[in-house]
């Protein structure tokens, strides 16, 4: 089932990547539905390898949005994560290390997004234990074929940007030798009189 569905899901994705001009199809999306999605395709992606905690503020309304395209932009930033430290206890020789990825969810107040003022935003953090991404790379890693991997195509953080900037919100990442942290703030567009 998971095979079947990650196919139809991305058969729709490249269908749209191939028709650039094809407006986002926006509706309400759980961003927790969205991480639990993504959990599951990184554990059936990389067995043995991986922890991924959930660290979810469960008060978080639905946001408004584009399920697969927030989906891979999530999806391109674990994967990333889960690949490095996959990588790193292949050098190392020790099967018991397993790496540790996180997904944090909290309200944040206030926020400022694409120059304009948000009274209430999603921030969301895929945060991990692995290797840490290459210091020559960190300045252009959301470039276009920019990769710190081997056969990697280096358009994974590039979609990943673009799809959360069409989402008006912006990708931050703070990176270092066992703490990798990608943050996504996304505006909460909530009724009057919350």
């Amino acid at each position: 089932q998971v095979i079947i569905k990650e196919a139809d899901r991305l058969q729709d994705l490249m269908k749209r990547l191939l028709s650039p001009h094809r407006p986002m199809q926006p509706g309400s999306v759980n961003i927790h539905e969205i991480l639990e999605r993504v959990r599951s395709l990184l554990t059936a992606e990389f067995p043995g390898v991986l922890t991924i905690r959930r660290d979810y503020d469960t008060s978080l309304p639905e946001l408004i949005g584009d399920r697969e395209q927030l989906i891979q932009a999530v999806l391109n930033i674990a994967r990333n994560a889960a690949q490095a430290i996959k990588g790193r206890s292949g050098q190392k020789g020790d099967r018991a290390h397993q790496g540790e990825i996180r997904f944090r969810t909290r309200v944040a107040r206030q926020v400022t997004l694409a120059k304009r003022r948000f009274p209430l935003a999603l921030e969301l953090q895929v945060i991990d234990d692995g290797p840490g991404i290459p210091e020559e790379i960190r300045e252009r890693m959301f470039y276009p074929l920019v990769s710190g991997r081997e056969g990697g195509s280096g358009l994974g953080l590039t979609l990943a940007q673009s799809f959360v900037q069409q989402h008006h919100g912006t990708i931050e990442c703070l990176s270092r030798p066992g703490h990798t942290c990608f943050t996504i703030r996304l505006p909460l567009n909530v009724g009057e009189g919350r």
